[in-house]
Formats: structure tokens, C-alpha cells, sequence
């Protein structure tokens, strides 16, 4: 805006001289008027004479009375000493004709060169108007622009919070008005991102608390169980008793650890993900230990269970111990609830290239539990997989239902805990 006003000035002020002086004199000083203008010397120099002699004006008093001119301002006249005169006479332009006035005590020389102010003052207020006109011309279109391009980005910026805010912010040119648009809509990029990413924790934030209390479920209703039996059946032997005992200290332990996760999840410092300690095990001999308990159980609620396949010692893996136990009890948590147990669940072990991979089979109920399914389970299984490294699959028809885990090897070299 400064610099378009500089310009406006610069023009206004070139149209003003234009008028009041190119215009002007060109005007004035036209062949034209030569012979008005020479009457109008005569006329001046003789109502100076009449001037000087009236008032008995001596030369000095002549030469610088100024009242004459005042009263006589429509033309300039000039006057010069008769000795001066005299000494520049052979300097003076032809055309420059000097009458003799005569003083008291002597003469000097007058005559006159140009019009007065009269003549110009018109000029001058047509220069003057033409001028504010040049520069409202130049400042008043260019102030108008501004303001709609400011009210067009506020236009947007409205748009855009009505919208849920994703309507882009378009502002052209390259002055600060369209950095204040850039810098909007970079803003605009911003606060939609941040809100995407508080969506997603909070999303995850849910999924987890939804997960963490589903699969609290499992060893908690495994827990009341064992003391349900403990507490009724009469008959247990010592080494029947001991057994529910360290059952219910076991998923007593499970309990505790679900639960300090969920305290650490919410109420400490939420760490990333990859920082969750990873253990390098004998991974066939955990799946060998955690699939033989799962099934035991399962034989005691009264399913059928296909041959189990043993792990050989060699398949290495780095893995979080609590995270495969969670992801197994939730598997086994499903099949209790739409496994059909009158066939039997097959299980079945591969030990491929890079990985090692669990199949579990089982037929589905014609007539499943009567119990809502949120496939929490299954997405808890899927989330602890991919932080372990590994992947779920799912195969399932109408009457069959099959989940396959896979989980990263790891060099042999590497120290594992057995």
C-alpha cells in the first residue's frame, strides 16, 4: 500500500505540472497572444508611468515600491536602474523593448515579461484537481481490491470452521494479504492434524481399555472357578488341591499384570509402544507349554481336542511373554464361546522359514452362545501380534472357523531364556 501510494503521488504530481506550468505556459506563451500581450505591456508600463508621476515616486522608491504591483497583479513588471540598463543594454534580447519612466531626480526602465498570477490561479486549481484526481484514481481501486480480498479470506476462513473446517484457504498473489492466507491455512493444516491425531489416541485409547477389560475377563472367570472348586468339592486330593491352588495363583498373577498395565496405560506416562521389553525365549518350547495348559483346560469344560504337535528346541524368538499369553487366552476365550463341542479342535504347528506359525481350527455351534460379540477379542490378538513382530489370519465358511498366528525367529547366536 505504501509503495501504490508513492506511485499515486508521483503521478498526481506529474499531472499537476503537466496542467499548471507545461499546459499553462504553452497556452499563455502562443504566438497567438503576442499582440495582446504587447497591449498589454504598453498598457502597463504607461499605467506606471501614470503611477510614479501621481505619487512624485523618486528612483529608488520607484524601484522598490511594491504597491502598484499588488494592485496591478495580472501582469509582472520589471524595472531595472538607467545606469544598469545602459551597461547590459548590448546583452538584452531584441525583442525585449524597455520604455523609460520618469522619476523624481531621474528615469529608470520598466517593462514587462510574463502574466500574473490571475492568469494561472485557473490552472493551477485545474492542475491541483487533476492531481486528487490521478491519485484517488490510482488508491481508491487498488484500497477497494484490498478490502474485497480481505473480506474473501474471512469469507473462507468462515466457510471453513461451518465445514469441520476442511475447506482449503485460496488467496493468489504475493503481498502480505496472501502470507496471511498461506499462513491460515497452514494453520488450518495443522489444527486438522492435530484433531486426527487426538481421534486416533482417543480411538486407540478406547480399544485399548476395551481390550485390556475383555481379556481381564478370561482369567478372572478362570480364577472364580478354581476357588469355586475349591471351596465345594470336598474330595480333592493334596496334590488336586495344590494344583487349583497354584491354577488360581497363576491367573491370580495374570490378574495383576493386565492391571498394571491398565494403571501404567492411564494414569503414568504413556510410553510408545517400543519400548514394551522383549524377552529372546525358546519360542517352540513356550508354545509347546502355553498350548498344552490352554488345552488341558479346555479338556476339563468338556471339548475335544485333535492331536497337539510338539515344538522341537531350536525355534528361537524375541517376544513379549504377557503379550502371547494375552493373545492365546483370548483365542481360547473364543473357542469356549462358538467352538462346537461335540468336534474335535485341531491344532497345528509349522516351523517355516523365518517364522513360526500356529493354526487353530475348530467347527463353529449351530446355536452359538447367547453372548454379544464385539470381535474384541480378535483385535486385541491382531494388535499383539503386530507389536510382537508377528500376524494374524483368518480363514472361517459357514460351519468352520481357523485363525493362523505367525511370529518372527531369531538368530540362534542369540542368548535365550529357556
Amino acid at each position: 500500500m505504501l509503495a501504490i501510494a508513492a506511485i499515486a503521488f508521483v503521478v498526481a504530481w506529474f499531472g499537476h505540472y503537466l496542467i499548471a506550468d507545461v499546459a499553462a505556459e504553452s497556452f499563455f506563451y502562443d504566438t497567438r497572444f503576442d499582440a495582446f500581450w504587447e497591449a498589454k505591456s504598453a498598457s502597463a508600463v504607461q499605467g506606471f508611468q501614470e503611477y510614479v508621476t501621481k505619487n512624485g515616486l523618486s528612483i529608488r522608491e520607484a524601484l522598490t515600491d511594491t504597491k502598484w504591483n499588488k494592485e496591478n497583479s495580472d501582469i509582472i513588471l520589471f524595472t531595472e536602474p538607467a545606469f544598469l540598463y545602459e551597461e547590459m543594454q548590448s546583452d538584452l534580447d531584441k525583442e525585449d523593448e524597455y520604455e523609460r519612466i520618469n522619476c523624481s531626480g531621474g528615469f529608470i526602465y520598466a517593462t514587462s515579461y510574463s502574466p500574473g498570477d490571475p492568469y494561472f490561479f485557473w490552472w493551477n486549481t485545474a492542475g491541483m484537481i487533476i492531481g486528487i484526481l490521478l491519485f484517488l484514481g490510482i488508491v481508491i481501486p487498488v484500497t477497494v481490491c484490498t478490502i474485497h480480498r480481505i473480506k474473501k479470506l474471512y469469507q473462507q476462513v468462515l466457510l471453513s470452521a461451518q465445514s469441520g473446517r476442511n475447506r482449503r484457504i485460496e488467496t493468489g498473489g504475493r503481498d502480505e494479504i496472501a502470507e496471511l492466507g498461506n499462513e491460515i491455512e497452514s494453520m488450518r493444516i495443522s489444527l486438522l492434524s492435530l484433531l486426527e491425531n487426538e481421534e486416533r489416541m482417543r480411538a486407540d485409547s478406547d480399544q485399548l481399555v476395551a481390550s485390556l477389560s475383555h481379556d481381564i475377563r478370561t482369567p478372572l472367570t478362570k480364577l472364580t472357578g478354581y476357588l469355586e472348586i475349591l471351596i465345594h468339592k470336598k474330595n480333592l486330593t493334596d496334590m488336586e488341591h495344590q494344583a487349583y491352588l497354584m491354577k488360581a495363583a497363576d491367573k491370580a498373577h495374570q490378574l495383576k499384570v493386565l492391571t498394571d498395565e491398565l494403571f501404567h496405560k492411564f494414569v503414568a506416562d504413556r510410553d510408545s509402544e517400543a519400548n514394551r521389553f522383549q524377552e529372546p525365549i525358546d519360542g517352540g518350547q513356550f508354545l509347546n507349554q502355553l498350548l498344552f495348559e490352554e488345552c488341558s483346560e479346555l479338556k476339563e469344560d468338556g471339548f475335544l481336542i485333535g492331536d497337539v504337535p510338539m515344538f522341537g528346541s531350536g525355534c528361537f524368538c524375541r517376544l513379549h511373554i504377557g503379550d502371547i499369553r494375552r493373545a492365546f487366552d483370548n483365542i481360547f476365550s473364543n473357542l469356549r464361546k462358538y467352538a462346537d463341542p461335540n468336534y474335535p479342535i485341531n491344532i497345528t504347528m509349522m516351523d517355516k522359514q523365518g517364522e513360526i506359525y500356529v493354526a487353530i481350527e475348530n467347527r463353529k455351534r449351530k446355536c452359538p452362545a447367547d453372548i454379544a460379540s464385539h470381535k474384541i477379542g480378535l483385535m486385541t490378538v491382531k494388535t499383539l501380534m503386530e507389536w510382537n513382530g508377528g500376524s494374524m489370519d483368518i480363514e472361517q465358511t459357514a460351519t468352520n472357523f481357523s485363525i493362523g498366528i505367525s511370529l518372527p525367529k531369531t538368530e540362534p547366536s542369540e542368548k535365550v531364556k529357556p
